[in-house]
């Protein structure tokens, strides 16, 4: 059995049933489980995870791309219900108008340049290979260190996890993935899904040129992701107790 936050028993095979669909994955295990997200907020500043209980996360048009990426590639059926609209930015008549009928919008150029990066990254053969031989979108329910973790892997192969990410610059990617504790998803999703971290690799896009890359993973990367969830989940069980402040995040240095 997993038992969620709320302290809910599921048979995992329901669980992971229910969380093939994104509204019951992002809205109740949003709520219920932990994630990489969630615990990278609870290990660097858990006071921001408290103030961000209960609030709905709203789309960033800074991942636009990413999102229509990762549709076009992984989700192509996705990709394709999403409704676009030819104006110069993300303000006016017109766009305000698409996004008051569909919710949710995205500009014409932003579609074309997607488009045009991911047709170039699908004619790569190794990239071809990894598809054909792979499930996308593959949801995983576990628990880490007594809690209920929640993941769902790109790209899911016979033994080996991969990550697709883009990036704003792939010369950046390395420094990126440590500043952003890319190294908090490996551990999780290497837990959850029983795959060494030796068989994971990131898939970097750079997003404005085009240029893709492989990057596989360190011991040290490993481990500092089994670090960045360790303080979380303690940050966390302290929560549980009743602990509603913490010392703000700050850092220090030699100039």
């Amino acid at each position: 059995m997993i038992f969620t936050l709320d302290d809910k028993a599921w048979h995992e095979s329901e669980l992971l049933e229910k969380m093939q669909d994104d509204e019951f994955y992002f809205g109740y295990m949003g709520q219920n489980s932990l994630s990489s997200s969630s615990i990278k907020l609870l290990s660097k500043d858990p006071n921001k995870y408290l103030a961000s209980i209960g609030g709905e996360s709203q789309p960033n048009p800074a991942f636009d791309f990413g999102s229509l990426f990762h549709w076009y590639v992984l989700e192509p059926e996705v990709y394709r219900n999403q409704k676009f609209v030819d104006a110069p930015k993300r303000a006016g008549n017109l766009w305000k108008e698409a996004l008051a009928e569909h919710g949710r919008v995205f500009l014409q150029k932003d579609k074309d340049k997607v488009e045009e990066v991911a047709e170039t990254f699908l004619s790569c053969s190794k990239v071809d290979h990894i598809l054909k031989h792979s499930r996308a979108e593959v949801p995983a329910v576990g628990n880490i260190g007594g809690f209920c973790f929640r993941a769902k892997a790109d790209i899911l192969g016979d033994g080996y996890i991969a990550d697709l990410k883009t990036c704003q610059n792939i010369k950046w990617f390395k420094s990126d993935a440590w500043k952003y504790g890319y190294s908090a998803q490996v551990y999780i999703y290497t837990e959850l899904f029983g795959v060494d971290y030796t068989n994971w690799v990131f898939i970097a896009v750079d997003k404005s040129t085009g240029e893709f890359g492989f990057f596989t993973v360190s011991e040290e990367f490993y481990l500092n992701g089994k670090q960045i969830v360790e303080d979380g989940i303690e940050n966390y069980r302290l929560i549980k107790e009743g602990q509603s402040y913490f010392e703000p995040y700050y850092i220090e240095g030699i100039l």
